[in-house]
């Protein structure tokens, strides 16, 4: 599993272009159709971990569909990324390994290379993108979107983005005491 620290900021709409055009990512059509979705907003400032690994590192040998993919993230640390992480995540991610293969074979599966960035859908429609997937084709960083039906069956070795969950303390180890305290005797205490 591959980790990427990335940050999200807000950024208006009519911004994103310029930016991705400025640092020579380049976009497809759908990306551009994903990205004018309302519920595709870039308002919060965050500090996010991008875990990048293929389905099989998640126990999918076999691969995958999103129901099953959503359902194992929880027991991971993992969770969907928010849908405009794959922006951040595009601009943070420049060193992203050339692709192999650099032509996109139209054959219902992920492209040799590609980081599919897992989230939440923003439309129930098949027609509509699901997401975006990250890609470096002949040293040109790509943001694309793409479509395919909810029940599409992702195969074991393709690599996918998800938010790692920042771990909690366990209930049974407390937090250190940030003050002394005074005992009983008068002797200072620093906690344990």
């Amino acid at each position: 599993m591959t980790e990427i620290p990335f940050n999200t900021f807000p950024l208006p709409g009519d911004r994103i272009g310029p930016l991705l055009e400025a640092r020579g990512i380049l976009l497809n059509e759908y990306a551009k159709v994903y990205m004018a979705h309302p519920g595709f907003r870039t308002e919060e400032t965050r500090s996010v971990t991008a875990a990048l690994c293929p389905l099989r590192e998640l126990g999918f040998d076999t691969g995958a569909r999103f129901a099953d993919i959503f359902s194992r993230l929880g027991d991971l640390g993992l969770r969907p990324c928010a849908p405009s992480a794959a922006l951040f995540l595009r601009l943070a991610y420049g060193t992203q390994p050339r692709s192999e293969n650099t032509v996109l074979t139209g054959t219902h599966r992920a492209p040799e290379g590609s980081v599919t960035v897992l989230s939440r859908f923003l439309d129930p429609d098949d027609a509509f993108p699901r997401g975006l997937y990250l890609r470096n084709v002949d040293g040109a960083l790509w943001l694309r979107g793409y479509v395919c039906p909810e029940d599409h069956l992702w195969g074991p070795g393709d690599i996918f983005a998800f938010e790692k969950i920042s771990p909690c303390r366990p209930k049974s180890e407390p937090f250190p005491s940030l003050f002394p305290t005074i005992s009983v005797t008068g002797q200072k205490s620093h906690g344990r």
